[in-house]
């Protein structure tokens, strides 16, 4: 009798865990004592901007084959003239701490003016299904909607630069933006040039058939010696329309990927609603 009731017992211990883990998602908050500001993201660091008239697509295919830096140059100069924010689709795929994961696609819904970022997966949701951050506003956290918990609607609080956000992307939510990855990849390629080892390949104006066929400048850089996380091949896409980086690739020396980031919807400058960035749009 007393096998029978110790087993019983074990049952219903057993069974418990999964509504302690429940528990523990909703009341024990990402600790990492490194990230306790609520600073918003780092600002811009403006490319320097004349007033020049902007280059046509002859001169800028002319700077991607010679002189991709300037090229670069120019895309943020345009970015920072026109671009208020978008919406749109981003499929992406990483490699972290030595594991390939699945491909993601996210619809997102982004805006410069404060720093706002709504993200809602259709497809490869790990951790969350659903993240909001807004610079200054929610203490500085992110509004997490937990797959266990999206049926619930709860959402959670977490640190945009804690160990979470760290483990599920190669970038926070507050790294997220098309310009801050083309300011990642000017400032990378401008460090090369000045060592005397920056070697771009312009393989001209194509139509990539994951951006939905739109004609895009391809540009691919060999990093010699490699550069973080071992990378050896940067392939860059840059949407010949409107100038945005809708695409990179980056892969090791055996052709292995480490990153791919590809965005084959982006509307420009939508109207968003006044709850857009609001915690009632991320429990939708």
């Amino acid at each position: 009798m007393l096998k029978l009731l110790s087993r019983i017992d074990m049952r219903y211990r057993l069974l418990a865990i999964p509504l302690c883990m429940l528990i523990c998602l909703l009341i024990i908050p990402d600790r990492n004592p490194v990230a306790l500001s609520i600073a918003p993201p780092s600002a811009a660091e403006e490319v320097p901007d004349d007033g020049s008239k902007l280059p046509d697509q002859a001169k800028m295919s002319r700077l991607a084959e010679k002189d991709p830096v300037a090229f670069l140059q120019w895309c943020l100069v345009r970015y920072q003239r026109e671009v208020q924010g978008y919406q749109g689709v981003l499929v992406k795929q990483e490699k972290i701490n030595g594991k390939t994961h699945p491909a993601e696609t996210i619809d997102f819904w982004f805006r410069e003016e404060p720093y706002s970022v709504l993200m809602k997966w259709r497809q490869g949701a790990r951790q969350a299904t659903t993240t909001l951050y807004v610079a200054n506003e929610n203490n500085g956290k992110v509004l997490v909607l937990p797959t266990l918990l999206k049926w619930s609607g709860k959402l959670v609080e977490r640190d945009p630069d804690g160990r979470d956000a760290r483990a599920n992307g190669r970038y926070t939510i507050k790294e997220f933006s098309i310009r801050q990855g083309t300011e990642r990849t000017l400032k990378a390629w401008e460090a090369s040039k000045k060592a005397g080892t920056l070697k771009v390949e312009f393989s001209g104006i194509v139509k990539v058939p994951e951006l939905n066929n739109r004609p895009c400048y391809r540009l691919v850089r060999t990093c010699n010696p490699p550069e973080e996380e071992g990378a050896v091949t940067i392939e860059v896409l840059v949407d010949a329309e409107t100038w945005l980086q809708t695409g990179s690739v980056i892969t090791d020396g055996n052709q292995q990927l480490i990153g791919k980031y590809l965005f084959p919807e982006v509307q420009l400058n939508p109207a968003f609603s006044a709850d857009q960035f609001k915690d009632t749009s991320a429990r939708k």
